[in-house]
């Protein structure tokens, strides 16, 4: 079977997010859904999960994959990955986050798939 690409996942870890910021699930699915719309890609389904006392996940399913994201407020971390399909460009919703969050301190990598 011939190698082709199916996709890029982009995977970024921010280090230095405000803990209310990471504790806003209201404001994170925003921010996602900002950067989704920005990417030209479409939401299939949302899920959004609050953890008590703190902390929340949110996952996008696109027609061209899926967007997951998980915050630890408490160490002012969030680690998320993008993964598109066709001419969908990942980069665009992680800089959606990036920039949201006022990031200084991340880490991005870039895979195809």
């Amino acid at each position: 079977m011939k190698n082709q690409e199916m996709g890029k996942h982009l995977l970024l870890e921010v280090y230095d997010a405000e803990f209310d910021a990471l504790n806003d699930y209201i404001f994170l699915k925003d921010l996602l859904f900002n950067g989704i719309m920005k990417s030209k890609s479409r939401i299939l389904n949302t899920f959004i999960h609050k953890f008590e006392p703190y902390g929340c996940t949110i996952v996008f399913a696109l027609a061209e994959s899926h967007v997951s994201l998980h915050t630890w407020p408490e160490k002012g971390c969030l680690s998320a990955d993008f993964y598109t399909c066709g001419d969908k460009d990942p980069k665009i919703i992680a800089n959606s986050v990036i920039k949201g969050l006022k990031s200084k301190k991340h880490r991005i990598r870039l895979l195809n798939r």
